[in-house]
This record gives structure tokens, sequence and C-alpha cells, in this order.
């Protein structure tokens, strides 16, 4: 068999074609039950702290931090109908890249790179560990949302601003 590797992280699990970034086919089952086959540039598995970053960017929703739950947000997928998913912390959910697949990255927290070959399963499931949140006690959960994505700020129009 492959080898096996485990990694501990935080934010999110990204399987990304190689580049030059080419289609890749990913298999998704969760608890064991397929779940689909995603054709694009890749899957994100989110946490709700990671998922004001890549996962937002990709089009997936934010999620309250102390939510237990995983957020899957395909990266530019081929078929438009494949929307971002939002599921259980306490699943299982497997990620296969496609025996016809091109080669692959496995991402952790945009830090841990490992390649993955067509037939490579990854398994993402919630860690037994816990820890505490730091929260500034005068500035809330929307208030950090707020600065952090520049909700309600007018917008930044530099290119306008021209000097004659």
């Amino acid at each position: 068999g492959s080898p096996t590797a485990t990694f501990l992280g935080l934010n999110e699990v990204v399987v990304y074609g190689d580049p030059p970034l080419e289609l890749i086919d990913i298999d998704l089952a969760i608890d064991g039950e397929p779940v689909s086959t995603f054709t694009g540039d890749g899957l994100i598995l989110s946490t709700p702290i990671g998922s004001t970053a890549h996962s937002l960017s990709a089009g997936g929703p934010i999620l309250r931090q102390e939510l237990e739950a995983f957020v899957i947000t395909p990266i530019c997928a081929h078929t438009l109908t494949y929307r971002p998913l939002v599921d259980r912390a306490d699943r299982r959910y497997q990620v296969t890249l496609h025996p016809g697949a091109a080669s692959a990255m496995l991402i952790v927290d945009g830090q841990e790179r490992h390649p993955l070959r067509p037939g490579d399963v990854v398994t993402v499931r919630q860690a037994p560990v816990r820890f505490q949140l730091v929260r500034h006690p005068r500035r809330g959960y929307y208030h950090t949302l707020r600065d952090k994505l520049r909700w309600g700020a007018p917008p930044n129009y530099r290119h306008e601003a021209r000097p004659q």
C-alpha cells in the first residue's frame, strides 16, 4: 500500500491540480457515502476558522468560528452546479484523486505540501484536540468580520485618483 502520513491543521486542507493548473477529477465521500466527482482546479475542506480565507475567496460561506462543521468548496469547478457544501465536523471526509486524473498537491494550512498520485486517498476528520480562542472583550465577532472584510467601508478607487 501507499505510505500513510498524518497532519494536524487548523484552517483548511486543499487538493489542487499540479501546475500548470490542469483540471483534476476528485471523488468525495462522506462517512463512506459517495457524494460526487468534482472536476476543476481542486477542492477545499475548511474549518470554520479557515472559512474566511481560501474557501471564502473561492466562493465559500463564512462559518461562525465555534460551529463544529466543515465546508467543502470546489475551486473553479468545471460544472456550475457544484456549490459549497457544509456538513458536521464529526463525519469522515474522504477525497480520492480519480484514477485517471493528473497529479495533484495536498496542502494543509498553506504550509505542508505533499504530492498526490491518481488513486491516493486523503481522509479529513476532526482532530481529538481542543483549544481556546482568545477574544477581545470590546471587539465582537461581527466587528472583527467588518474590519477584516471591509464591510460598510467605501470602495477604494486608487486607480481613479491619478495625479495630473
